[in-house]
């Protein structure tokens, strides 16, 4: 049984939202961690920090359309209640040798 999947995806600067819904979760964050220009021509998105996960397609399309219907301000709420620190959710990618420090911002 196939999971759908749908995301929320930023830039470094927070300044561009898109969701977007795929069912190769682990192809699509790479592709958007490596800042592909071809997924989203208007601005280099390197992080996914939601993701929402769906049994049917039906559930995804309608949510995906919910999230697109949303304010920036609702957006940007139901991520920081799940993702408060707006960190980049790749877990099967490897971490760097330079870690750097996460800064919140009240």
């Amino acid at each position: 049984m196939n999971k759908y999947y749908t995301y929320i995806a930023t830039d470094a600067n927070r300044r561009y939202l898109q969701a977007g819904l795929t069912t190769n979760l682990n192809g699509t964050q790479q592709e958007i961690s490596q800042g592909n220009p071809a997924l989203f021509p208007f601005a280099v998105l390197n992080r996914m920090v939601l993701v929402e996960a769906f049994d049917s397609m039906q559930a995804a399309e309608k949510r995906l359309s919910e999230l697109n219907g949303m304010c920036r301000l609702v957006k940007e709420r139901l991520i920081r209640k799940q993702n408060p620190n707006w960190l980049s959710l790749n877990p099967t990618l490897p971490r760097t040798a330079g870690h750097k420090k996460t800064v919140v911002y009240a």
